[in-house]
């Protein structure tokens, strides 16, 4: 009975390293055709000229004021189409990643919250907040480190005048998701880095450089005088990286940014840790249950040997 329950124990415990294996870093979804799109709306604004997109725009309904756009426009056509659907793909991909750390219920200032770690800097994983998300006050945050960040928010995407978005020690602009379920509203003056999914509507402030992405696919995305740029998420790094190179903070790509494939190739080399850490756990889990099963029988025939003396 005692080597049944022992049994039942260390199946436990297999079970629990075998389910802590499949956690697994957070990763940046394919973009399919939407990819290449620096703005991507149904009805698209531009209330003053001097707004320039560093990509391809696409919309439904085109705006009075046109910017000047060193890409290729879309204007509802296949191309359009299909960025729609492969948007809608790549968000249902990133609502699908656990969270890695999740705030208080509420609206969350991501400049000056304390609970997920140093106040204005972030490191790769899923953040989840059940409320509206700010960078408030034109206050800084950093995103430091190379991988995938998701800010998953349950309401709208704030941020203030003069705030800004910066990358530090590898962090890409590729690998920086914002997906918010009410409206993104970016301040006048201000930084903003990374591909943000909002169908409920994009406005952009007076003077904001962004590198990133603005897909509002069945929403309405709104300039006026801002400078929109696609990153540069090329796979192949350069052959002279060399660690006096410093690090790219303009999030457009460089000698120290990671790409998608980069991420994907630091999740997988998490993922081999995490892997290498459970089979070491299962080894010894494994070989204390023979020891507790081999001790149990030993002390069972030598019970029985005494009992037959």
């Amino acid at each position: 009975m005692k080597s049944f329950a022992k049994l039942a124990l260390l199946s436990l415990a297999i079970s629990f390293c075998f389910s802590y294996s499949t956690v697994h870093a957070a990763t940046s979804p394919s973009l399919g055709q939407a990819d290449t799109f620096v703005i991507l709306s149904n009805t698209y604004t531009n209330t003053a000229p001097g707004t320039t997109l560093n990509g391809d725009l696409g919309y439904t309904v085109p705006p009075a004021t046109a910017p000047t756009v060193n890409g290729s426009v879309h204007a509802a056509d296949s191309t359009y189409n299909q960025a729609g659907i492969d948007q809608g793909t790549a968000l249902v991909a990133l609502n699908n990643q656990p969270c890695t750390f999740s705030f208080a219920p509420g609206a969350i200032n991501l400049a000056t919250d304390t609970t997920h770690g140093p106040v204005g800097v972030y490191t790769p994983g899923v953040y989840c907040v059940t409320g509206a998300a700010s960078i408030g006050g034109g206050a800084t945050i950093t995103l430091d480190g190379a991988g995938t960040y998701i800010f998953r928010m349950d309401g709208a995407l704030n941020t203030s005048a003069n705030s800004v978005v910066t990358l530090a020690n590898g962090a890409s602009a590729c690998d920086i998701w914002w997906t918010p379920t009410a409206a993104t509203t970016l301040g006048a003056d201000s930084t903003f880095i990374g591909t943000d999914i909002d169908a409920s509507g994009i406005t952009i402030g007076n003077n904001v450089t962004w590198t990133g992405k603005a897909l509002a696919f069945g929403g309405t995305v709104s300039t006026d005088v801002d400078t929109i740029t696609a990153p540069d998420c090329s796979t192949t790094p350069d052959d002279d990286d060399d660690d006096s190179t410093p690090d790219d903070t303009s999030g457009t790509g460089g000698d120290d940014t990671s790409s998608n494939s980069g991420s994907e190739s630091l999740a997988n080399t998490g993922t081999n840790m995490e892997n290498i850490t459970v089979f070491s756990s299962l080894l010894i889990v494994i070989g204390l249950g023979i020891y507790l099963i081999r001790k149990d029988i030993l002390t069972s025939i030598f019970h029985s040997l005494t009992n037959k003396a």
